[in-house]
């Protein structure tokens, strides 16, 4: 996870008028509340390093926990394919001095998406972990 961080951190530097959401989710293990926490738990800590890697907080526009409530993977079980944190552009930073337009923004949507990387250490077929 941490060079994946690192690798977000690096394409984030490069568009400094955008602003992102952190979301944290986990699986279906542990109560609805203690899954609330710990997905914020999740997120505080990504948001800490994308911090500590040089970006300002005050482009993380929010830091928010999905906890079980929301998975990213419907699984049919309390399977841990949803322990996990989400970035999410959302936006730009006001009175950034670069003019923006819906072409801008769509250009730079797409270069967010086409630099994710997927690097699980799931194994799909298993549903573990290598």
């Amino acid at each position: 996870a941490r060079a994946t961080l690192v690798q977000q951190a690096s394409w984030i530097k490069q568009f400094p008028e955008v602003r992102f959401k952190v979301y944290g989710h986990t699986d279906l293990v542990g109560s609805a509340s203690y899954n609330r926490r710990l997905g914020l738990r999740r997120a505080n800590a990504v948001v800490s390093f994308l911090v500590s890697q040089g970006i300002s907080r005050s482009r993380l526009e929010a830091v928010v926990s999905q906890g079980e409530s929301q998975p990213l993977v419907v699984t049919q079980g309390r399977e841990r394919r949803n322990r996990r944190t989400v970035t999410e552009v959302t936006g730009f930073v006001r009175n950034h001095p670069l003019i923006l337009d819906g072409k801008y923004a769509d250009v730079v949507y797409r270069e967010y998406v086409a630099s994710a990387i997927p690097a699980s250490s799931l194994d799909s077929s298993l549903g573990q972990e290598n």
